[in-house]
């Protein structure tokens, strides 16, 4: 069941009566507010809550500042994932079917890139469009198409795509349980709409998607979802399979 959206301001009530109606909520005035599981619509933004993640402060997507901010400006430097998409003469246009928390997108909108990335949460989807109405840089955002879809669903429309982009969340273990809080959040927002994926039922659809190559991110020690890979980028964590 999706948790109620709280606003805070009479003034605020249309958007997120519409937001609401959207995800299958209830919007409700703040002075209702309670411990339970909810999103919150204040001055400072589209923001969720819930009562079992570690952190007690609410989840909202800022891309102003923090580690995002951070890899954005160092767009450059990420050499690893530069090198998992090839040189190129022209932008690339990228799907992106995992767009999470959008990070890599935005490397790779840094780069000139175009990219369409896909969010099958409703939730995060909406967290994600108010965290790029708040960006001080929009123009980085230009070249960027933010689609609310299941990357399977989306695959037998999708067409003129370079590059093929899958970064499935990671298996839980032991080491990264108590890991990024902002990952925590993302597993309780899949959580709450019920949303469950199965990574290589996934990638096998995603692969058929025609494109010059497929670039599938994945722990260092993880198996690759396929034999066929004909190369791979490894850093100390991370390692990109590619497929052509």
């Amino acid at each position: 069941m999706i948790p109620p959206l709280v606003y805070e301001l009479v003034n605020q009530e249309q958007l997120a009566r519409e937001v609401a109606s959207y995800i299958g909520a209830t919007a409700i005035k703040s002075e209702q507010l309670t411990d339970q599981p909810h999103l919150y619509l204040s001055e400072s933004g589209l923001s969720f809550f819930h009562p079992e993640a570690r952190s007690k402060n609410k989840f909202q997507i800022d891309f102003n500042s923090g580690s995002t901010g951070w890899r954005i400006k160092r767009a450059d430097h990420e050499k690893l994932i530069k090198k998992a998409l090839g040189k190129s003469e022209h932008p690339l246009n990228i799907l992106d079917c995992t767009a999470g928390m959008l990070q890599d997108t935005l490397l790779f909108l840094s780069l000139g890139h175009q990219v369409t990335a896909l969010e099958q949460s409703k939730i995060l989807f909406h967290l994600l469009q108010d965290g790029i109405s708040r960006s001080e840089d929009q123009s980085i955002f230009k070249k960027l198409e933010l689609i609310h879809t299941n990357a399977c669903s989306y695959s037998a429309q999708a067409k003129n795509f370079d590059v093929i982009y899958f970064d499935p969340m990671y298996p839980s273990t032991k080491k990264n349980a108590l890991g990024s809080g902002q990952l925590q959040y993302i597993s309780k927002i899949l959580e709450t709409e019920s949303l469950e994926n199965n990574a290589f039922k996934d990638f096998e659809v995603l692969q058929l998607i025609p494109a010059r190559k497929m670039v599938v991110k994945r722990p260092i020690k993880a198996e690759p979802f396929s034999p066929q890979t004909n190369y791979q980028v490894s850093g100390k964590t991370t390692r990109f399979d590619i497929y052509i």
